[in-house]
């Protein structure tokens, strides 16, 4: 801003956002594509223990010391799985800039951290659980976010 002018700000981004002008991916959105990939294939492990669960005979599984029916674990293995699919297609959006990627990735991961609090009894809650944290804390990484806000400026020009 300069002597005289009137509540001009200076909205151009920090030098170091070069390579995002010039299209180059930052490394921090290639890493939080690859958590999101490990992400969905947590949910297929999480799908394919629910299945497993749901077939054993009887309704012997015990959940919080109580017997469970099979219609919880093929629920739980469902919503896995199309959760798990999400998060393919997510990664996808994140590597080619599309700004509802992101938005979708901060409300997953805050869905499925909720969700892994029920899983942790059986194993993959806790990967799970750790992993939505850490997805939180990249994608709202200043670099991330500026990859998104000059993606989405030029599909909207």
């Amino acid at each position: 801003m300069e002597v005289g002018d009137h509540a001009v700000f200076d909205l151009r981004l920090p030098d170091d956002a070069g390579a995002v002008e010039r299209g180059e991916r930052p490394a921090v959105v290639v890493v939080l594509a690859v958590l999101i990939v490990v992400g969905a294939f947590i949910q297929f492990f999480a799908a394919a223990a629910a299945v497993f669960f749901a077939f054993r005979p009887g309704e012997a599984q015990q959940f919080f010391n109580a017997t469970v029916s099979d219609w919880y674990w093929v629920i739980t293995a469902a919503l896995s799985l199309f959760l798990g699919l999400i998060y393919l297609w997510i990664s996808r959006g994140m590597l080619t800039g599309d700004a509802q990627a992101w938005i979708l990735v901060n409300l997953l991961a805050v869905i499925t951290l909720f969700f892994a609090l029920f899983q942790t009894p059986f194993g993959s809650g806790w990967a799970t659980l750790a992993l939505s944290a850490v997805l939180l804390l990249v994608n709202n990484t200043p670099a991330v976010r500026r990859w998104f806000r000059v993606y989405s400026a030029r599909a909207s020009d």
